[in-house]
């Protein structure tokens, strides 16, 4: 029984350094308390896992067919982990079975081939220390135990709101299973609709922002200078008192997206905002920083054109691409394109905020140094928070220089998906607060715009201090479409505010 207990303690340590810790190495702390808490989180996992591997060594045949391959895979997969600090994502699992063997061949570097070898030489060296035991010797004790260190994986994944099957070893299995997961989200198919007014060279970019609350805009009445850029430019309409009852990205886009209200959970026969404008010969393009979840993927993909500009890595990775490496692909496609829907996906204000701007946008000080929010000052947290909404400033204004160069009318709407939680009875993130449920919205226009739509032009003036809910969206964009065929809710646009129903003028 010693040599079985002496076995599985070196087994799992080996297991841990060469692929548990890759998920944990990248964390940046800054407090003795943060490191103290995340080696905790580290040793759930691992202890979890110990009871799985358990499992694995009572039948040699399976112990050396399923453990060999797995460590192999895993310790694979730990090396990009380590290195690059990739995510371990379903969308890693598509874009590595849709790979081209070029890309496949990139991929290889003699650092990888050493590390592959030096795995090779460790799992002999394992399954050597595994032949010396007698596997089943103590199982009345220890099977029980491995049983009930699986049960903590669930238990500890629930109380911390999934943040144990993000890591390694489980992001594996739970990205495959996420890959096969088939979307339940039905959507209407909207035939060619050709008896229509053109939409001539008219170009809408929606900027899909990513947990910007509106209070915090100086636009809106912050007292902190947030929004410098966008308060000097004409045209720009804040819309202050925008709802949402949804409060992560993948609850939120489906009801910005489609027709399904935030009021309502019934997901048949959604339509795609893209769709409509496909059939209104209108061409869309996605270009995002977000890896698309299964709850809008399908709706994404009716897009003509999908871009993400960074597939390897979640938001809640370190060191991810910041949002205006979105721009350069935006540009080009304004550029060639006579009219369009453009959308923009945002990373935004998302946690971890430090990586979410460049250092000269560091204006609010002093700074988070560290990812363990216990062992952080609220006015920390606030500042590097306030610098992500700096940067945005930069991004839109960047978006509304390029747009005022065009010669087509243009207007860009912007959203966020949700707000954020700054402290607000201890909560922090996307923990239910009044910060969270209110959104920021901004809306820019160009006088060509203007002169074509001066009703809607006059309408969004109105409107920018109604109540409003996220769901005017899809509505408003089908106001913009001047369709006459499709039903919506005139109502909901924020281009409607009551006016006579007289035609604008198509030609200007």
């Amino acid at each position: 029984m010693f040599k079985v207990t002496r076995f599985h303690i070196l087994l799992n340590t080996i297991v841990a350094l060469c692929i548990t810790l890759a998920s944990y190495i990248h964390v940046p702390l800054n407090s003795t308390e943060g490191r103290l808490m995340y080696f905790f989180h580290l040793l759930i996992t691992q202890a979890s896992f110990a009871g799985v591997l358990y499992l694995l060594t009572l039948n040699r045949l399976v112990f050396k067919i399923i453990f060999s391959s797995l460590f192999l895979l895993l310790g694979f997969i730990a090396f990009w982990v380590y290195t690059i600090n990739i995510s371990i994502s379903q969308a890693l699992i598509e874009a590595t079975l849709t790979s081209k063997s070029y890309i496949i061949k990139d991929l290889f570097s003699l650092q990888l081939i050493i590390v592959i070898i030096v795995m090779i030489l460790v799992l002999w060296f394992i399954l050597r220390q595994y032949k010396s035991i007698q596997p089943t010797k103590g199982i009345k004790l220890f099977l029980p135990l491995s049983l009930v260190l699986i049960t903590l994986f669930f238990y500890a994944d629930y109380k911390r709101t999934n943040s144990f099957r993000s890591k390694l070893p489980y992001a594996l299995f739970y990205a495959i299973g996420e890959h096969f997961t088939k979307d339940d989200t039905k959507l209407k198919q909207t035939p060619k609709i050709v008896d229509e007014e053109k939409l001539n060279n008219l170009k809408i970019v929606l900027v899909l922002g990513e947990s910007l609350r509106a209070d915090h805009l100086s636009l809106n009445g912050y007292p902190r200078e947030t929004t410098p850029m966008l308060s000097k430019r004409n045209n720009v309409i804040s819309f202050n008192n925008v709802f949402t009852n949804k409060g992560n990205t993948a609850l939120s886009l489906p009801c910005i997206l489609t027709d399904q209200s935030i009021y309502s959970e019934d997901k048949d026969s959604l339509q795609s905002i893209f769709s409509v404008y496909n059939a209104l010969d209108v061409p869309t393009f996605w270009i995002g920083n977000q890896l698309l979840e299964t709850s809008y993927k399908s709706i994404v993909e009716t897009n003509e054109s999908v871009e993400i500009i960074d597939k390897l890595k979640s938001y809640w990775n370190i060191n991810k691409k910041q949002d205006l490496q979105l721009l350069p692909s935006f540009k080009d496609k304004i550029r060639t394109n006579s009219k369009g829907l453009f959308t923009l996906h945002m990373i935004g204000s998302h946690w971890w905020y430090e990586d979410k701007y460049t250092e000269n946008f560091r204006k609010f000080k002093p700074i988070i140094e560290g990812k363990y929010i216990p062992s952080l000052e609220k006015q920390e947290i606030i500042n590097s928070y306030d610098n992500t909404i700096l940067y945005l400033d930069n991004f839109l204004n960047e978006v509304i220089s390029t747009l005022e160069k065009d010669s087509a009318p243009t207007v860009m709407i912007y959203i966020s998906d949700h707000g954020e939680s700054l402290g607000e009875n201890g909560r922090w993130l996307h923990s239910h607060s009044e910060g969270l449920t209110k959104p920021g919205m901004i809306v820019w226009y160009s006088e060509k715009f203007k002169t074509r739509f001066p009703n809607k032009t006059s309408s969004l003036i109105k409107n920018k201090n109604k109540e409003l809910s996220t769901d005017i969206i899809f509505h408003s964009l089908i106001d913009l479409s001047q369709t006459k065929t499709l039903d919506f809710d005139l109502s909901k646009s924020i281009f409607f505010n009551g006016y006579e129903l007289k035609k604008e003028n198509p030609e200007q």
